[in-house]
């Protein structure tokens, strides 16, 4: 210690009083350096803080010159410290929030003048700020003022926060709002709002449709005292309570009193706890799509189609009644099952799933199974339940078309039995024309001869041979349907009956005929020698179906068919009939042989033993006399063949037997058509051997002319039906303009035109067929000359 620190020493040890003012000193300068040191520390704290948050923190003077300003500026607004101290506040707001910013600062700083100013309060304001690159960004400022140790007010702090997106959200949310409100408002449905008391909160302008009340009513009030029906009130008060204590959405569709259908969905709403503290309903009314509803169901079960409805897995999951009936199974055994039990085969099911599922929505044909087994043919139509494809099931529509099949395969017989017809029909006119030659030259010849001249035995048979050879065009031409037939009313059990002799002669001893005749048997109206060569077939046929003997019976009743018959039996037309049934027990028929019996030319007899014409010659008589034909047969157990043929209400006049008396001439004259030379030439030679002068024309044309140079001469006309140029009947037609009264014959085996020949014998003209003979062909023209 230097002598200085002595003498100082000695100073403080002899004054007290300094010494203890010595040591107050040291103690405020210990407790000042911690101050010092704490206030260090927090304000390292403080600037740490500023420099790391995450909004930006600024202070200001009273000048409002920035005089800090934290990093945080330039995440946001893309601006450095630097940049950012040195902006005004024209740079950092747009103009109309920098002028809501100035007089929020001037309402502050007049409070502070007046001295009512809150120390601690803080003032938030929202608004725009620049960036950088001039684009906006909203931020929420929060200010204070800064003030020193005396309360002066010496500066600003702000804490500024990017509130860009939220201000984004709250707009979205705005207009969220606004959608939704006015959809609500909009909204053709009922839109409530209940508080857990039942009572209405909110309800839209729809509600004062249905109700009659105005929507203003409801707030606050009960279904009661509103007036609804209180025998309803109840009722809703139980659903509402269900979805309050639930909290699940539900609906109920009921009826109103006044009529209507109303479908109400209750959806509860829940606090953050999960506590419901109301519902919200939507009321509906499907008065209409009620009505649409039950509608389609009548329509579903009263339509006469198969109806089901399948999953997208082809299980049927409805069913309508006549589907139950077309397949034969009660609603039970079809409901969820794969249809696969409804087609009669995999490859029918497989083909039927390719059509379900493909966008071609064709109808298509398939077979399908009864319950019984029976086999029937369906047309299949599909539509889908979604509109687009089978995923959420399909609806199928099943038309039962195996009697239209039938149908079309009688078609089809028919065609192909028209066409061969057509050709033997042909084929019969032009045989006819020769046979008429052959036997018109054979009785010529015969007529010349002495009665004991050795060659009329000769000409006999060569006239024998040409009438069967008749019989045989006689035959193409009723299978052809192209004879005109010579209706009358008709008795088959006397025409049986004198059949009876010949039968048995023809079948034979091994065979055993029965005749079993109607009691009071009705007339048909047919050709009496038609059905003689219909029921002579039938026999041969049966006879043959026999070779070893057996029964045969023809049998005769009276039928009548009613509507719920002809439904059932395809081949069947409403009416009444009488019912020719011709059965043996011969070997029958199996499904393949029967449906090709009445085929022309079609015969499982030997080579050399049948024609194939018998049962195709029986058909066409039939048809001709717009009858009906049906057959049964099985194998080993026999055929029966039931003819049905119109009745008439004529009663049958006596049968008289045209006389063989010698026919007599006369000297008139006779216009002569006929396109055939040796059948024009044959007819002129026996009408002069008569006596009668002949005009022979070659056509229709060529008779025109013959009449025009002869008109005053001819006193009876005798026309083929069908000619070339001109046809008979039009010749008659264009002549009768100028002289009505002229008469005439025609002649005709056959015709193309059916309706041409009806058309004949409807006005009165006789028609001779060919072949005819030479004394029926006098006959009738002396018989037409003598008509007054």
């Amino acid at each position: 210690m230097d002598r200085q620190d002595q003498k100082y020493q000695a100073l403080i040890g002899e004054n007290t009083d300094l010494k203890r003012k010595i040591r107050e000193l040291e103690n405020f300068r210990t407790e000042r350096q911690k101050m010092d040191d704490a206030l260090l520390e927090n304000e390292a704290t403080y600037r740490m803080i500023a420099e790391n948050t995450a909004d930006i923190i600024r202070i200001l003077d009273m000048d409002l010159r920035c005089t800090y300003i934290s990093p945080s500026v330039l995440r946001i607004r893309d601006l450095t410290i630097e940049e950012a101290s040195k902006q005004t506040l024209n740079e950092i707001f747009p103009l109309e929030s920098l002028k809501h910013i100035r007089d929020v600062f001037k309402e502050e700083l007049k409070l502070e003048a007046t001295g009512t100013a809150d120390p601690d309060r803080f003032r938030t304001v929202e608004t725009e700020v620049y960036k950088k690159d001039g684009s906006r960004i909203w931020m929420e400022i929060v200010f204070s003022f800064l003030r020193n140790r005396n309360g002066k007010l010496i500066g600003i702090l702000s804490v500024s926060r990017d509130i860009t997106q939220r201000k984004a959200a709250e707009v979205a949310l705005r207009e969220s709002e606004e959608k939704f409100r006015a959809l609500v408002e909009n909204s053709r449905d009922m839109i409530m709002r209940f508080d857990r008391n039942h009572r209405y909160l909110y309800v839209n302008p729809a509600i004062a449709e249905l109700s009659g009340i105005p929507a203003g009513e409801f707030p606050g009030k009960t279904d009661e005292e509103l007036g609804f029906p209180k025998n309803i009130c109840p009722g809703w008060h139980e659903e509402l309570e269900q979805s309050f204590r639930s909290g699940q959405v539900h609906r109920l569709e009921f009826l109103h009193p006044d009529g209507r259908w109303i479908d109400w969905m209750f959806m509860p709403e829940g606090d953050s706890s999960g506590q419901v503290t109301a519902v919200i309903t939507s009321a509906r009314d499907i008065t209409e799509p009620k009505k649409n509803e039950a509608l389609l169901s009548s329509l579903f079960q009263a339509a006469p189609l198969a109806v089901y409805v399948a999953d997208g897995d082809r299980l049927l999951i409805k069913v309508n009644d006549y589907a139950c009936e077309t397949f034969g199974y009660p609603p039970e055994e079809m409901l969820d099952r794969n249809s696969r039990f409804l087609f009669f085969s995999d490859e029918d099911y497989t083909e039927a799933g390719k059509t379900i599922f493909s966008s071609d929505s064709a109808t298509k044909e398939f077979r399908m199974r009864r319950k019984n087994g029976e086999e029937i043919w369906a047309l299949i139509n599909r539509s889908y339940l979604n509109g687009r494809d089978a995923s959420a099931g399909f609806i199928v529509i099943v038309q039962d078309i195996t009697a239209r099949k039938a149908l079309e395969d009688q078609l089809r017989q028919v065609q192909k039995m028209e066409a061969i017809g057509q050709l033997a029909g042909g084929i019969a006119h032009d045989f006819n024309n020769i046979l008429q030659a052959i036997l018109g030259y054979t009785q010529m010849l015969m007529l010349s001869l002495a009665p004991e001249d050795k060659n009329r035995a000769t000409l006999r048979e060569v006239e024998k041979a040409g009438e069967k050879a008749a019989v045989l065009t006689r035959q193409l031409l009723a299978f052809s349907r192209r004879q005109e037939l010579q209706l009358g009313p008709l008795d088959l059990n006397r025409t049986i009956d004198d059949l009876m002799k010949m039968l048995h002669r023809l079948i034979g001893e091994n065979i055993e005929l029965t005749l079993l005749p109607g009691q009071d048997l009705w007339m048909v109206h047919a050709d009496a020698g038609q059905m003689e060569q219909v029921i002579i077939n039938l026999c041969v046929n049966a006879r043959d179906a026999m070779p070893k003997g057996g029964r045969l019976s023809i049998e005769t009743r009276n039928v009548q068919f009613g509507d719920d018959f002809c439904a059932g039996h395809e081949w069947a037309r409403p009416g009444r009939y009488v019912q020719l049934s011709i059965a043996d027990s011969g070997c029958g028929m199996d499904q393949e042989t029967k449906s090709r019996i009445f085929e022309p030319f079609f015969t499982t007899k030997e080579e050399g033993r049948g024609t194939g014409l018998g049962l195709a010659t029986v058909y066409g008589i039939v048809r001709q006399h717009d009858g009906m034909i049906h057959v049964a047969s099985e194998t080993g157990k026999g055929s029966e063949f039931s003819i049905y043929l119109p009745i008439t209400e004529r009663t049958e006049g006596e049968l008289l037997a045209e006389t063989r008396e010698p026919v007599p001439g006369g000297h008139e004259t006779i216009l002569l058509a006929e396109d055939d030379e040796p059948l024009r030439f044959l007819a002129t030679e026996i009408l002069k051997l008569a006596g009668y002068r002949v005009l022979a024309a070659v056509d229709g044309e060529d008779a025109m002319r013959l009449y025009r140079e002869h008109e005053k001469e001819i006193d009876l006309l005798l026309m083929d039906v069908v000619m070339p140029r001109k046809s008979g009947f039009v010749v008659l037609d264009e002549l009768r303009t100028a002289r009505p009264d002229i008469r005439c014959l025609f002649m005709s085996g056959y015709s193309q035109n059916a309706k041409q020949t009806d058309l004949i014998l409807k006005q009165g003209y006789q028609l001779i067929r060919k072949p005819f003979n030479s004394s029926d062909l006098l006959r009738i023209v002396r018989k037409e000359l003598d008509r007054s």
